[in-house]
């Protein structure tokens, strides 16, 4: 036991014991936080849950007290919707600096929109953009139903309630009008709010995060797609401009607050109802530019030296033509970013049906598992309708134009036959690719091609260069006078990795040649012959048997 016998020992006792209050007193409120938290973390949580536990590393304790800022952060994203228990009320769901703050992405927002009739590209497009790693998105509600939908699937959105149509919007005319000055005044609502901001039309697929890329030209006002059709650059540089002249395309854009009063002026320009958004945009960015300064990205001033320009490359920030048609990324060697459903000819049916071409476009489990089961056609195309069709740049020659449409017609001929099939069978059709020598375009071709393409032919052409797919393909008609309709699905369909495994199994071969061995051999399915000259009901019968599979 100590002993403090003198005054002067009990003085320096009791400064020591002073000393010592003080500075427990210190620490633990220098420690007591993240041990509290570390304690939370560790003992704790794993019995609440686990939310708080991934974001504490284990070797450093004071990260519990940044891990909490950061679920503070993420429960103020989840409380910016009202509560599920509550009755769905539009007027919850408005655009404000707060609800767009708290869902940025590295100081980003990307932004999209549409009217319930295009409730299936939404849902598409949020699919794609979370599955290319990005989480800072709203996707703006043109009408209240479509609000409720956006609310039901756990879509962010705000209420945009335009008062334009909800149903489709029909290029050029008088709504879609309409919704390009409501996107005009979108960006610069968001603009005001001090954020970046991305816009995409609704008729793109986001196959990579952009905002690294964008992240890459911090002084960048404005960067846009182009309707460009040959790169410029054969990387992911920004093209070359004016080498890349053709229009800015302004489904796909990045702004920054700088860029303001540029879109105030594109505003105020759009006040005559004559003038198209995309026009008006070119029009006022191009005043007084640059060129593109390769010391700079490729970057040049618009807008009478007013603004930092960009035009994204065209190989990954893909139009419709580049992308579904010349498939520029492949040709490169790239990995594109995104496709926009442009340079296309079958409206609304047109676009949707290019994604799923390409496997981007995110349809419910029952559009892979139909009851009725599925027809597919292999067409085995003789060698010198191809070899005749070779070449880059085409020549739009007497000769040329009757190898396409020899090439073409042939197809087509065999898709009849499976057509008929379809139709004995209620099957739905699973259609062949069709190989193409010329390309398609409203005005006239050069060389066979829209001028400014250049691309190796043949190729697979999308459905809608070949077929109406927006009128009598989508758009049931009379069944006493054509029939009964025809369900069809893409070319890719058996490829698609959301097929079920069930219906990728469950095949049978109809054979009316007797060459079909080989592909007996090679898939394990089951061979149905047919006779040469088999009746319709011969057929029916055939394909209406048990073992006939899916």
């Amino acid at each position: 036991m100590l002993q403090f016998n003198s005054k002067t020992d009990r003085l320096l006792a009791r400064t020591a014991l002073a000393i010592l209050s003080v500075g427990a007193v210190y620490g633990a409120y220098s420690l007591g936080g993240p041990l509290y938290w570390r304690f939370y973390a560790t003992m704790v949580a794993p019995f609440s849950g686990n939310q708080l536990d991934a974001l504490v590393l284990d070797d450093d304790p004071f990260a519990a007290i940044e891990a909490e800022k950061l679920l503070q952060h993420g429960s103020a994203r989840a409380t910016n919707r009202p509560a599920k228990t509550r009755p769905f009320d539009p007027e919850d769901y408005p655009l404000n600096r707060e609800r767009v703050t708290a869902l940025l992405q590295d100081g980003y927002i990307m932004v999209t929109w549409a009217n319930h009739h295009y409730l299936d590209f939404a849902k598409s497009w949020v699919y794609n953009v979370k599955k290319a790693g990005v989480t800072g998105y709203l996707v703006g509600a043109m009408d209240d139903d479509m609000l409720k939908a956006m609310v039901d699937a756990d879509i962010n959105t705000w209420r945009m309630n335009t008062g334009i149509t909800k149903a489709d919007l029909g290029w050029g005319s008088g709504n879609f009008h309409k919704m390009g000055r409501a996107k005009i005044a979108l960006i610069k609502d968001f603009l005001e709010f001090g954020v970046d901001v991305v816009i995409t039309d609704i008729d793109t697929a986001w196959l990579r995060n952009p905002l690294p890329f964008f992240s890459r030209y911090p002084h960048a006002d404005i960067l846009t797609s182009s309707d460009q059709l040959r790169e410029t650059v054969s990387d992911e540089s920004l093209e070359k401009f004016p080498d890349a002249g053709a229009a800015f395309n302004i489904g796909i854009m990045m702004f920054r607050p700088k860029s303001l009063a540029f879109v105030e002026d594109w505003i105020a320009k759009l006040q005559d109802v004559g003038v198209w958004d995309q026009n008006a945009f070119n029009d006022l960015s191009r005043l007084g530019h640059t060129l593109s300064d390769p010391a700079d990205g490729n970057l040049f001033k618009g807008d009478n030296g007013k603004l930092t320009m960009g035009v994204l490359p065209v190989s990954i920030f893909a139009s419709g033509h580049t992308f579904f048609v010349q498939r520029k990324y492949q040709e490169l060697g790239l990995q594109p970013y995104v496709a926009h459903a442009t340079f296309q000819y079958s409206g609304t049916s047109g676009k949707r049906n290019r994604f799923r071409e390409a496997m981007l476009f995110h349809d419910p489990p029952e559009y892979y598992d139909s009851p009725k089961g599925f027809v597919a056609l292999k067409m085995d195309i003789p060698k010198h309708f191809l070899t005749a069709a070779k070449g880059i740049e085409g020549r739009l020659t007497v000769d040329k134009m009757h190898h396409h449409f020899d090439l073409v017609h042939w197809q087509l001929h065999r898709l009849r036959t499976a057509l008929l099939v379809a139709t004995l069978t209620g099957r739905v059709i699973i259609m062949p690719p069709i190989w193409c020598e010329l390309d398609k375009y409203w005005a006239p071709l050069e060389d066979g091609n829209v001028p400014g393409a250049r691309w190796k032919k043949p190729f697979i052409c999308p459905a809608d260069h070949v077929l109406d797919l927006e009128g009598r393909w989508h758009r049931p008609m009379p069944p006493d006078m054509y029939g009964p309709h025809i369900e069809f699905r893409e070319y890719s369909f058996l490829e698609n990795p959301r097929l079920p495994d069930a219906v990728a199994r469950s095949r049978v071969v109809l054979d009316a040649r007797g060459g079909a061995d080989a592909a007996e051999a090679a898939t394990g399915a089951e061979v149905v012959r047919a006779e040469a000259g088999a009746s319709m009901p011969e057929l029916r019968q055939l394909l209406a048997q048990p073992e006939a599979g899916r």
